[in-house]
C-alpha cells in the first residue's frame, strides 16, 4: 500500500505547485511612458530668486503716454544714481525760507537763484522754440508747504479748459514723488506720486485754480492751495503755495522727492488742447517715476 501511495503524493504535488499564487516567477511589470503634459501639471514649480535691483537703463526712449490730465513722450538721460537721488539731471535744492513770500504774482520778494525750464518733453512739433514757451522758476519750502514762483514765456496765451481739463491750456504742472526711496525702482504711479496742475486761469472769466490728477483716489479741485497769477509783457507769472497735507507729508531738512516741473502750452485760440510741454527734466513722463528728477529741502 504504501509503494502505491507515494507515486500518488508525488503526482498531486506537482499539479499545486502549478496553481497556488506566488509560486511563479512574477512576470515583469513595464512602466507606461508618463504624458508629459500631465506629467508637469503636478511637478513642483521651482520658486524664483528675487531679481537683482537696478536703476532704470539710461539714454533709452520712454513710452509716449497720454492719460486723463496731461501727457509727454520724451528721452532718457544718464549718470550713475544712488538710492536717493535719481540720475535724471542735477538734483533740485528747495531754500528753507524763514520770511515766505507773498503769493501775490509779484515775484521780487524771492531772493533764491531762478533754474531754467525748456526741456521739451511733448509735442516738440508744435514747439518752435523758447519764446513759443519756457520759464524759469524758483522753489523753497517751510513747515507749512512748498512754495513756487514761475516766470512764463509765452507769445500765445489760451486757456478755455477748467477741473480735470486744464492741462488743454495753459499751466503749470507739479509731480512729486513723497516716496523716493522706498519705490525708487518702481516705474509705474502708486498712492504716494502726486501730479498737480496750477492752472493761471484766463484773467477773465476762468479763475486761477489748482487740480490734482494722482493719486486716483485722491483727484479733484484744491481749495487749500494759495495760488495768484498775472499776466507780463512776456507771458505771465504764476506763484504758488502747495501745503503739505496735500501730499500727506511732515518735511524735514534733507528730505529727498522725486520731482518734475512742467509748463504745457496752447496756441490754438478757443480750443482745449494740449499742444507741447516743457519741462525742468528732460526725462519726464508722466506714468514713469523713474524719468523724473530730484528735489532736495535744503
Amino acid at each position: 500500500m504504501p509503494r502505491i501511495l507515494l507515486p500518488l503524493l508525488i503526482l498531486a504535488g506537482t499539479i499545486l505547485s502549478c496553481t497556488l499564487p506566488g509560486a511563479n516567477s512574477p512576470t515583469p511589470f513595464v512602466f507606461p511612458t508618463p504624458d508629459v503634459s500631465l506629467t508637469a501639471a503636478f511637478e513642483p514649480t521651482a520658486t524664483p530668486l528675487p531679481p537683482t535691483r537696478t536703476l532704470p537703463a539710461a539714454n533709452t526712449e520712454t513710452p509716449t503716454v497720454i492719460p486723463t490730465g496731461g501727457t509727454a513722450e520724451a528721452t532718457g538721460t544718464s549718470a550713475p544714481a544712488t538710492l536717493d537721488t535719481r540720475p535724471n539731471g542735477s538734483p533740485v535744492e528747495a531754500t528753507l525760507l524763514t520770511t515766505p513770500p507773498s503769493v501775490d504774482g509779484n515775484l521780487s520778494d524771492w531772493s533764491s537763484p531762478a533754474r531754467e525750464l525748456d526741456e521739451i518733453v511733448f509735442g516738440v512739433s508744435n514747439w518752435s522754440g523758447a519764446n513759443d514757451v519756457s520759464a524759469k522758476y524758483q522753489i523753497g519750502w517751510t513747515e507749512q508747504g512748498l512754495y513756487l514762483a514761475v516766470q512764463v514765456i509765452d507769445d500765445a496765451f489760451v486757456q478755455v479748459s477748467s477741473g480735470r481739463n486744464v492741462f488743454k491750456g495753459d499751466i503749470v504742472e507739479l509731480q512729486l514723488d513723497t516716496d523716493l526711496e522706498g519705490d525708487f525702482f518702481s516705474n509705474s504711479l502708486t498712492t504716494d506720486d502726486f501730479q498737480i496742475g496750477l492752472s493761471p486761469g484766463n484773467f477773465g472769466s476762468l479763475g486761477s485754480e489748482a487740480w490734482r490728477w494722482y493719486p486716483i483716489g485722491l483727484a479733484g479741485s484744491l481749495s487749500t492751495v494759495s495760488l495768484k497769477a498775472v499776466t507780463t509783457s512776456q507771458g505771465y507769472n504764476l506763484e504758488a503755495m502747495i501745503p503739505w497735507t496735500v501730499f500727506g507729508l511732515t518735511p524735514a531738512a534733507g528730505d529727498r522727492l522725486g520731482f518734475a516741473l512742467s509748463v504745457s502750452d496752447n496756441d490754438l485760440r478757443g480750443a482745449p488742447v494740449q499742444q507741447s510741454m516743457v519741462s525742468s527734466v528732460s526725462t519726464r513722463t508722466l506714468t514713469n517715476p523713474t524719468t523724473w528728477g530730484t528735489l532736495i529741502l535744503k
